[in-house]
């Protein structure tokens, strides 16, 4: 018999973090008007799925999961391919540097890394986007450092968050129990 590479319990935690990723996007809006402070939630959300399930793919699979889920809920202000491929290019980063830097997320410095990265995966598929649709390159240059700045910060306040979150299911002994029922 053919050995899997996710489990189907595995598959269904990870179809939970990628939900989770949308309650967290329609329930936790911030006031802030700053490009890219949602990635404070997705990235901690996206770190702790990563972790949680520890395969090669499983940022993809929250990714891409979230991203069908925001497009048929209308997520997202450019319509559901962008809000689609917004949504996967997040973990689809994520899980690239994560394999690049052959890292685990409880480490403070790779979380910090995936979240900076995959929120930036984000930022690019809006800038390309803009440029695709026609927008005006000069009133997109001009907010385009302000906007790399916020996506930046905001992703390593997600990496942290993530991170922390990790210290602290290790500590309630969340992946012993885990390993427990393995």
């Amino acid at each position: 018999m053919k050995q899997r590479y996710f489990s189907t319990f595995q598959l269904i935690l990870l179809a939970l973090f990628s939900a989770l990723v949308i309650v967290a996007k329609i329930a936790l809006r911030t006031p802030l008007q700053l490009s890219g402070h949602s990635g404070i939630f997705w990235m901690a959300i996206i770190i702790v799925g990563a972790r949680v399930v520890p395969k090669a793919g499983s940022a993809s699979i929250i990714g891409i999961t979230s991203g069908i889920l925001a497009a048929f809920l209308g997520l997202g202000d450019f319509g559901a391919l962008n809000t689609f491929l917004s949504y996967a290019i997040v973990g689809v980063a994520s899980d690239g540097i994560l394999l690049f830097l052959r890292g685990d997320t409880e480490n403070l410095i790779v979380a910090i890394i995936v979240g900076i990265f995959g929120h930036m995966g984000k930022f690019l598929v809006k800038w390309l986007f803009g440029i695709v649709t026609g927008a005006p390159i000069g009133f997109v240059a001009l907010g385009l450092l302000r906007a790399v700045l916020g996506y930046i910060i905001f992703g390593a306040i997600g990496g942290v968050l993530g991170w922390a979150t990790l210290k602290a299911l290790r500590r309630a002994g969340f992946f012993a129990y885990m390993a427990e029922k393995r």
